[in-house]
């Protein structure tokens, strides 16, 4: 019987550990209960890897390398140094899913704290368990800013999740955001010489390599990975993932590459009267932020490095070069879409949890629980710098199974 049959609508299934989400953390978390010999049940709205199936644009890759990413482990085909695609980490998923007690198609509507237990609501019948583990994805329901209903009608509108190839958008693009996915989907563009417009934001930027290594050797050997939260300064806590890719093998992304390939830089996107995008004026601000961040960055690296250092085989990074001509640019203060002739919008603006089924204040504002019996794996910072990555997530995933251990219920589900 396949793992989707195992709860029957109407009825009640015991267990002692229910598991929200069939996604890297959920199926991290589903691993160790299953070496821990705990009963319990993985439940998915949708298909394992749902967000990863359905969220993702055609040439995405992993920013993590396939050696750093210790949820698939072994069961990840390609070369250590690579950078997996969406479909290959799904497939991955799948595969360890058909070992574990995944529920597919089993969305959580509510859960609620009904004496010493869990009682869940699923769109295949209801669940009692003694914990619950909330590993649904903070980064999953797609933000947009308020003023975005604001433009024109004949403006095409896409979150990033919603992106998938260049062919399926207009010929002058506006890209808003500077994260990661910003940057990408800009790169993307620019692949089939779209005219890309980039509203840019506050991001750090991490060079893809330094000294030949990459990125994620460094911030492993040098501890940054495993940066417990209370060691980690607020201000860094707060800040969004730095600009990287992991696109052509893995490259160093930044604001004055994607201006060297063609495309527009601008400040931050503020709102929207009618056809007219108002901007900051901190462009130059944006693109001296990334470049610090790199610097500072490179500086660390080299103070942890065996003496001498290894000769820098990296001189030939271009993108990580700053350009100090744009430190000085302000951006114009609005953007006429019309005049632009800029046909496609896309809001690379960020994701919300998918938290919605649990209790009031069941977690705190940065993701944790507030409730006995209730677990979380897969929020950012949730104990350490890697808690949202799949190099970070298996290690939190253990500490579930030291929870349930450690509470010894009178009544173990196992």
């Amino acid at each position: 019987m396949h793992a989707r049959d195992r709860i029957a609508a109407g009825t009640i299934q015991w267990v002692r550990a229910a598991v929200v989400g069939a996604g890297p953390a959920g199926i991290a978390v589903s691993g160790e209960l299953a070496r821990a010999g705990y009963r319990h049940v993985v439940l998915e709205r949708g298909l394992t890897g749902s967000s990863w199936r359905t969220q993702r644009w055609d040439s995405f890759r992993l920013n993590t390398p396939n050696w750093a990413n210790r949820v698939s482990g072994d069961d990840l085909v390609g070369q250590p140094a690579g950078f997996a695609t969406a479909a290959s980490f799904v497939a991955t998923l799948e595969r360890r899913a058909a070992r574990l007690p995944v529920v597919e198609d089993a969305e959580v509507t509510r859960a609620a704290r009904v004496g010493p237990l869990w009682r869940l609501e699923t769109a295949r019948g209801v669940v009692i368990a003694a914990d619950l583990v909330v590993a649904s994805g903070f980064q999953t329901v797609p933000r947009r800013p308020e003023f975005a209903d604001a433009l024109p009608s004949w403006v095409q509108q896409l979150h990033a999740s919603e992106y998938r190839r260049p062919e399926d958008v207009g010929d002058t693009v506006l890209v808003v955001g500077g994260g990661q996915s910003g940057v990408q989907i800009a790169d993307d563009l620019l692949d089939v010489r779209k005219r890309v417009l980039l509203a840019t934001s506050r991001v750090g930027r991490l060079p893809r390599r330094h000294r030949g290594r990459d990125a994620f050797e460094w911030l492993r050997d040098t501890g940054q990975l495993d940066m417990r939260t209370e060691d980690a300064d607020a201000a860094v806590i707060g800040k969004p993932p730095p600009q990287m890719s992991g696109a052509g093998g893995g490259r160093t992304i930044s604001y004055q590459y994607l201006a060297a390939r063609g495309a527009t830089l601008l400040g931050r996107a503020l709102g929207c009267d009618g056809g007219r995008i108002a901007l900051a004026r901190d462009l130059g601000a944006n693109v001296s932020f990334a470049d610090d961040s790199s610097r500072i960055a490179r500086a660390a690296w080299d103070r942890h490095a065996s003496t001498p250092l290894p000769p820098r085989r990296d001189v030939g990074d271009v993108a990580d070069v700053p350009v100090e001509g744009l430190h000085r640019l302000s951006g114009p203060a609005v953007l006429d879409l019309e005049a632009e002739r800029v046909s496609t919008v896309i809001w690379a603006t960020g994701f919300s949890p998918a938290t919605g089924w649990l209790p009031d204040r069941a977690l705190d504002l940065q993701g944790r629980p507030q409730l006995p019996g209730l677990h979380v794996v897969g929020a950012p910072w949730l104990t350490h710098r890697s808690s949202a990555n799949l190099y970070g997530i298996a290690g939190d995933a253990e500490q579930v199974v030291h929870a349930l251990a450690d509470a010894e219920p009178a009544a173990d589900a196992a």
